[in-house]
């Protein structure tokens, strides 16, 4: 009679167990980010539906988004462009633009995207309205790279404007502006004049779904493992 027996040694089992139970860790891990992400997404939308609040420019923005409108002037003669940004996978620049409340601080405005100008062309020129305006946009922590080279550059304020960075922190903005501006970056509403193109995505490319769906790879991992496990070792002998 033949039957079945599983053989395999005590390490190659302990080995497998612990390896199945940090596959379906990471794999409730995704879902849990895959939550947060979700209930993150309706504290932005409930945000975006509310009216904007007065500006504080002593708040430090943070990850969260905050609807206001700040009172000031646009300061033309001294904006930044942030560079390696794309919209529908055409690369170009973001446009930041220095405003100036009317209590003095300097708040940089996110006015949207343009294209990149080609190789040996001029910056172009970037018109925003003139005398006191009410920016009305989303207060947010300045935008971060995945992962940033290098030491910090010597501090120099530019020789002309406007000038292309790259990711710029709180005071290298300062440094090139030559003066200090408010902790965070104000992103024009889409439907405030005097801006470019505004597709703002506070999703940071990762919706929940991607989440759930890495989830249900390490869940699978995790099965196949046992699978073959199993099978590679379950051996039909004669009794």
């Amino acid at each position: 009679m033949r039957l079945w027996r599983f053989q395999a040694s005590a390490l190659s089992i302990v080995a497998v167990l612990v390896t199945t139970a940090l596959l379906v860790a990471l794999g409730c891990w995704q879902i849990q980010r895959g939550h947060d992400k979700r209930d993150l997404l309706r504290r932005y939308a409930a945000v975006l539906a509310q009216p904007a609040t007065a500006f504080n420019p002593a708040q430090a923005a943070t990850d969260a988004v905050i609807h206001v409108h700040a009172l000031g002037y646009y300061d033309t003669q001294r904006q930044v462009l942030l560079d390696n940004r794309s919209s529908h996978e055409q690369p170009g620049y973001e446009v930041w633009t220095p405003l100036r409340l009317q209590q003095g601080t300097l708040v940089m405005v996110n006015r949207g995207w343009i294209p990149r100008t080609a190789a040996g062309q001029p910056l172009p020129q970037l018109p925003a309205p003139g005398g006191l305006v009410d920016v009305d946009g989303y207060w947010r922590e300045f935008p971060q790279p995945g992962l940033r080279l290098g030491g910090t550059p010597p501090c120099e304020k530019a020789a002309s404007y406007p000038v292309i960075v790259n990711y710029p922190r709180e005071q290298d903005l300062a440094c090139l502006l030559g003066e200090p501006v408010a902790r965070g970056l104000l992103l024009l509403n889409a439907d405030a004049p005097g801006g470019y193109v505004r597709e703002w995505d506070f999703n940071n490319g990762f919706p929940p779904v991607r989440h759930y769906a890495y989830a249900a790879q390490w869940f699978a991992l995790a099965v196949t493992l046992l699978a073959l496990f199993i099978k590679l070792n379950l051996k039909r002998t004669d009794d």
